[in-house]
């Protein structure tokens, strides 16, 4: 999608808000890729620690309620599951570091100082994203999601991962939608947080995993609309060994392709896996 159709019906759109999105695009692609590559390099003992503490790991194995939880387990092991002080972003850039004044090392830095968060809608940008208020910090950033500046509505709560940029900021591609919650319960989600935030290396798991139990999990936000943003399976597919069990499905509608290999692991097209009647 091209910028100036991003702004299509609008007079004109502030010069920073262009910049900004301009900016996203840019560097959308090479997070796509690190995604995907650090996800590749996660060993079996990472992921089942990391299915272990959001509650997908059951009598030994890998269980996925819907297929979009693959999207945030990975997010899960990519940040929060440490080996000998380092999360896989750590080791990326000490196995392989970018040219210093590169998009990758751009893209890296803000994975690496990547904060889990809660976020409440307070207005839209049409074509770019929504505003939204950390509900810890009570500060309030331009979110740069072009699918929820169509779905997202004011009062919506995000529990996400979030990256910061200059001008804006971002998901790490795996956002759970907590509905509109009432003040109540918006406290007692807040509160969650801020039990953890003070440590020197905050483990959300306890929300991750209230969160999926809540059914969040099966209405996974992507930062795009074409959801190019997710973990792609033909980059990361589990090996014989991590082939989580598909027993235990909900019926969430599947998003994806019957043409591509299915997401739980088996190596077969969708169509005649888990896509199979």
């Amino acid at each position: 999608m091209g910028i100036s159709s991003l702004f299509a019906g609008r007079t004109s759109a502030p010069s920073h808000l262009q910049d900004a999105v301009a900016e996203y695009h840019r560097l959308r692609r090479i997070r796509l890729r690190l995604n995907n590559e650090l996800a590749s390099r996660l060993p079996r003992d990472v992921l089942d620690e990391g299915a272990k503490k959001i509650g997908i790991f059951k009598r030994g194995k890998l269980v996925f309620e819907c297929e979009d939880q693959l999207a945030v387990l990975m997010d899960y092991c990519l940040y929060d599951v440490y080996r000998r002080g380092r999360n896989a972003i750590d080791r990326y850039l000490c196995e392989s570091p970018p040219d210093p004044d590169s998009d990758e090392m751009a893209c890296l830095n803000a994975m690496q100082n990547a904060t889990f968060t809660l976020l409440v809608v307070r207005d839209i940008e049409p074509g770019a994203g929504c505003y939204v208020q950390n509900l810890f910090t009570e500060e309030t950033r331009l979110l740069i999601d072009m699918g929820l500046s169509q779905t997202a509505r004011p009062g919506l709560v995000l529990a996400t991962r979030i990256m910061e940029f200059d001008d804006y900021i971002t998901t790490g591609g795996a956002a759970l939608p907590l509905s509109v919650l009432d003040a109540d319960k918006l406290e007692q989600w807040q509160q969650k947080l801020r039990t953890g935030v003070h440590v020197e290396r905050y483990d959300p798991a306890p929300l991750i995993r209230q969160a999926i139990r809540q059914g969040a999990s099966e209405q996974v936000r992507f930062s795009d609309t074409d959801q190019e943003d997710r973990f792609d399976a033909e980059d990361f597919t589990p090996s014989p060994r991590t082939h989580p069990d598909r027993r235990k499905r909900t019926g969430a509608k599947s998003k994806t392709s019957a043409n591509r290999r299915c997401r739980c692991g088996s190596g077969k097209m969708y169509k005649n896996c888990c896509g199979k009647k």
